[in-house]
């Protein structure tokens, strides 16, 4: 038997095999769709490959959220030409609610936790007594707790309520021994109210003048049950986003953003599209009030106005979104504050959707859009969480590695890709176009909102705050699966130590305010604040300063008059 002649004979080529990448492209089976083309250095050829199980699940991934990301972002698109043709043919809904003659008594529910919101809640007060606008009668309840005695702020609130407002207004200030929540705060209230309609405010809430009139407006109009409006942020030079030295006064400004983008068009996606309904969201909310008292707010809930929302859509309320009916509200005074507030608001979400998924689909007067909706809105976000994780920070390192071409991905994977980046501009371009568009309403400060507006709808805006809000549901399913949630933590507010400007109607302070960690001087009106922060305080409640003494003789001057650029100072 004879010997081979080569002992190094070269190994077989494969038929899908090619020497130049060209002839490879071509020879592609369905035209490219399910293959692609690899460059082997071990026999040197271009060799076409046909998809895989990884590329089949990568594709699978990307189809889904191209459909996902186009369908958000047409009715991102159908919302905001609505707007337009809306304004169009109706005008200005604001001249149609002062026309309107029905005006029934409102009564106006202000909770407020008071060691940690004692700087703000008299100036909320006199905001919604000389600010808004309703010419019907509004009576305004202020329901606190307080785990200390204040008598100076309580006495306060007695000299309140025998004030005289303008237009009749009345106030009352409720002290709600029992209460250790916002919830319990706001069922003792329900209980005093013998007003037909409640609107709710946090403490920190400023409502544009404006805002309860296009409440009732739409209330009225369409015959529902809540009317939800939206917020923005009134502190906007004020608040820290990094960490020292690296820090910016930015924090408030892309709070104020990401709002933006949700009330404008986000909500309204949901509640047009998929769930039917608004739902409340705690503050700046007209009710019926028989609706709203015929359910209880959950003391130990950690987000109170989700868990009453779910019931009341469970019991078939109407509730719809108002975002023209503006409330300004404090942004958390630097980034440990808004992670605090945001893991809160994770939990409580996460909590109620537990409590509430079986009646999502066997309980409650709903239809089937509804509870298809209710499922969507509150448990098909999990789902969508771990979708986006592998389309974003798994297919974008790995496309950018690998580029998206044809000859790299294949057609399916490379058109598919192309399809998400582009569905994901269109909610990022309108987004800037709705608060350009929406600007002159605030001024300059509008045009600041529509630059940041632009960063936060942004790409590299979405996966920031997407990284953000999947360490919060990392760290909330943690705190939930091994049952430590913890007590409902209110969110500090800062003693008034700097300017809180107020953007409403484009007001500005004449003079500036410097104030370092401690110690916060006036030139205005010469005040100098000392707050110390004792150590029990400092992660809880919120400040309980003991010493904040005027250097002027005004000691006869009402509280009130007591302001560094509208801010309220006790004395």
């Amino acid at each position: 038997m004879g010997m081979p002649q080569d002992w190094h004979a070269e190994p077989a080529i494969p038929l899908t095999c090619f020497v130049s990448p060209e002839v490879a492209f071509n020879s592609r089976a369905l035209n490219g769709w399910f293959s692609y083309v690899k460059y082997h250095d071990d026999i040197g050829f271009f060799c076409v490959h046909a998809y895989g199980v990884c590329e089949w699940l990568f594709t699978v991934m990307l189809m889904t959220m191209a459909v996902l990301a186009s369908a958000t972002s047409l009715c991102v698109a159908f919302i905001f030409f609505r707007r337009r043709f809306k304004r169009v043919l109706r005008g200005n809904h604001v001249d149609d609610a002062r026309k309107l003659r029905e005006v029934p008594s409102i009564t106006a529910v202000i909770p407020c936790y008071l060691p940690n919101e004692q700087y703000i809640i008299e100036e909320t007060v006199e905001w919604i007594m000389h600010k808004v606008e309703y010419s019907g009668q509004l009576n305004v309840i202020v329901v606190y707790n307080t785990p200390i005695e204040l008598p100076e702020i309580q006495q306060r609130f007695l000299e309140m309520q025998e004030m005289s407002w303008p237009g009749g207004r009345s106030f009352r200030a409720v002290h709600v021994t029992e209460s250790r929540s916002k919830a319990a705060n706001l069922n003792a209230a329900l209980k005093l109210t013998e007003d037909p309609y409640v609107v709710i405010y946090d403490a920190d809430h400023h409502p544009d003048p404006d805002s309860l009139i296009l409440l009732w407006e739409k209330m009225s109009r369409r015959g529902v049950d809540c009317v939800q409006g939206s917020y923005y942020m009134r502190n906007l030079s004020q608040n820290q986003f990094g960490c020292r030295p690296c820090s910016f006064p930015f924090l408030a400004r892309i709070i104020d953003a990401e709002f933006f983008t949700d009330w404008f068009l986000m909500k309204l996606v949901t509640r047009t599209f998929f769930l039917g309904n608004g739902y409340f969201s705690g503050s700046n909310a007209l009710w019926r009030t028989a609706a709203l008292a015929s359910r209880e707010f959950d003391v130990d809930a950690q987000t109170e106005d989700v868990d009453m929302a779910i019931q009341q859509l469970l019991d078939g309320r109407r509730i719809e979104f108002c975002a023209e009916s503006r409330s300004g509200e404090l942004a958390p005074i630097d980034c440990r504050g808004l992670w605090k507030q945001r893991l809160r608001w994770t939990i409580g979400w996460d909590e109620t959707s537990l409590k509430h998924s079986g009646a999502f689909t066997n309980g409650g007067s709903l239809n089937c859009r509804a509870r298809c909706g209710l499922v969507w809105t509150f448990l098909a976000r999990w789902a969508m969480t771990m979708l986006t994780v592998g389309a974003v920070y798994v297919g974008l390192p790995v496309t950018t590695y690998w580029p998206l071409r044809d000859a790299v991905w294949g057609k399916t994977i490379t058109y598919t890709g192309r399809v998400c980046f582009l569905a994901g501009t269109g909610p990022w371009l309108l987004a800037t176009l709705e608060a350009l568009l929406q600007a002159p309403r605030r001024g300059r400060q509008g045009f600041i909102q529509a630059f940041f507006v632009f960063l936060v709808a942004s790409p590299f805006g979405f996966a920031s705050f997407f990284l953000f809000n999947f360490f919060l549901q990392l760290t909330s399913c943690f705190k939930l699966s091994t049952g430590r949630v913890g007590a409902w933590e209110v969110t500090k507010r800062a003693a008034p130590t700097k300017t809180m400007k107020h953007d409403v109607d484009h007001a500005t302070c004449a003079t500036d305010v410097v104030a370092d960690e401690i110690e916060g001087v006036s030139a205005e009106r010469n005040l100098k604040i000392v707050i110390p922060m004792p150590e029990d305080m400092q992660d809880g409640a919120g400040f309980s300063p003991n010493q904040i003494t005027p250097s002027t003789a005004e000691s006869s001057e009402s509280l009130s008059d007591h302001r560094v650029c509208g801010q309220a100072l006790p004395v």
